[in-house]
């Protein structure tokens, strides 16, 4: 559910959102209907949980391989789901989707009672797909909030800050997220990424782009 942090929910429109405060973006939301894949997902993170992944990036709690699901066969139905849902919403994203798109990072996160979120952006489109009821993520600069609920996805723009403090829920929370790059940009993200670096000591408030060449 998409709600405003400061005044009442906001009205839900059939697929998607248009918000401005103060810039103006358009996320995109729905349910995945198949209980089953996302008791598959869940059940899939929490056996692949990787010690090394705690506290370097943005997650502070739980998570997979950056990769984990790229080559998950549930994974891309779940994908391919999204392009026959939005390609006449949003074309410029899922129309000729295989051609012109490509998903070099998907992770799963485990999110418990005391763990966080760094606010941070991704420099390029990205979703994520709830498993659980948790925590609320934080969108402050457009002021509003989204709540999960098994099934629950949402495709967000670029460079939209995110995140939430300690979370203070006692069940864990569980989430898929994934990037989703164009297939000519690679280079042009890298660049963002290198000057988003700069002056920085750690990696851990912006995306790790690796070079994958598209399937």
């Amino acid at each position: 559910m998409i709600s405003e942090l400061t005044v009442d929910p906001l009205n839900e429109h059939k697929n998607s959102i248009n918000v401005t405060y103060p810039r103006s973006v358009n996320i995109l939301y729905g349910s995945y209907p198949y209980p089953e894949i996302i008791h598959y997902f869940l059940m899939e993170i929490k056996n692949n949980i990787d010690p090394d992944m705690s506290g370097y990036t943005n997650v502070k709690g739980g998570m997979t391989k950056w990769e984990h699901f790229v080559d998950n066969q549930k994974f891309n139905n779940f994908i391919t789901y999204l392009i026959n849902k939005y390609q006449s919403v949003r074309p410029e994203i899922f129309q000729h989707f295989i051609q012109t798109q490509y998903i070099p990072h998907a992770w799963g996160t485990e999110t418990k009672k005391g763990d966080s979120l760094i606010m941070h952006v991704h420099p390029c489109i990205h979703g994520v797909l709830y498993l659980t009821e948790g925590c609320d993520l934080m969108l402050p600069e457009l002021n509003i909030k989204l709540t999960p609920k098994p099934g629950d996805f949402y495709i967000l723009p670029e460079f939209v800050y995110h995140g939430f403090a300690a979370s203070q829920s006692e069940s864990s929370r569980y989430s898929l997220v994934f990037n989703i790059y164009r297939q000519n940009d690679h280079n042009y993200y890298n660049k963002l990424n290198e000057q988003l670096l700069k002056g920085k000591k750690k990696k851990s408030n912006i995306i790790d782009i690796k070079e994958k060449k598209p399937k």
